[in-house]
């Protein structure tokens, strides 16, 4: 999928990628540019780091990239995730002022993310997660960029089909609960807090696939 090992050993900033820079197209909107998909680059080092300054990011995500060194581990992390086919997270572009926006993803900075992994205790289900940067916000990303990733997923998987897809969030992350219903995912259960590892109970939604 990616090269970013290598990319890391040779001191480079971008990585290749044996698949169409785009995987997937969210519609624009009546105020907002489309969006397009794709893997991750060792070229996005920069976009990442900057994008987990922010405090609300960093109230609510589990894992924080806080150096270059951490996000080479994380891209290195999400490379091996990819091969093992359990989880694929994908970096989040708009297209904008390019003649053929889908092909040239791949030279857009990322905007956010958004992940999907099958769940290895219940492979009928998969978990959706996602993030936004800060200056991107209040443009509709987050669920234009859940639904083309769940629309990538459904293919993807279309020989062993999940059965209902899970977004997980913070009790009190109003945003991310919002997101979820605007996207039809129920919320099914409140999930009690693991200090050690989930700080806040959670809502989680469930959409059938």
């Amino acid at each position: 999928m990616w090269k970013i090992s290598q990319a890391r050993e040779k001191g480079e900033t971008v990585a290749t990628s044996s698949t169409p820079s785009a995987l997937a197209v969210a519609p624009a909107t009546a105020t907002a540019p489309p969006l397009a998909l794709r893997p991750w680059l060792a070229r996005d080092i920069p976009t990442l780091v900057a994008a987990h300054t922010d405090p609300q990011m960093r109230r609510w995500l589990l894992h924080h990239i806080d150096d270059e060194d951490q996000a080479r581990t994380w891209l290195e992390q999400q490379e091996r995730a990819w091969a093992e086919g359990t989880r694929h997270s994908l970096a989040i572009v708009e297209l904008t002022d390019v003649d053929d926006p889908a092909a040239k993803a791949d030279e857009l900075d990322p905007v956010g993310s958004v992940s999907i992994r099958r769940l290895s205790k219940r492979l009928e289900a998969a978990e959706v997660g996602y993030w936004v940067a800060s200056q991107a916000r209040g443009r509709s990303i987050a669920p234009r960029a859940v639904e083309a990733a769940i629309g990538w997923a459904t293919e993807y998987w279309a020989t062993d089909p999940v059965k209902r897809y899970e977004l997980i969030h913070s009790v009190g992350n109003d945003a991310s609960c919002r997101v979820a219903l605007k996207l039809g995912f129920e919320l099914e259960e409140e999930l009690p807090a693991h200090p050690l590892k989930f700080p806040d109970p959670g809502h989680l939604h469930v959409r059938p696939a």
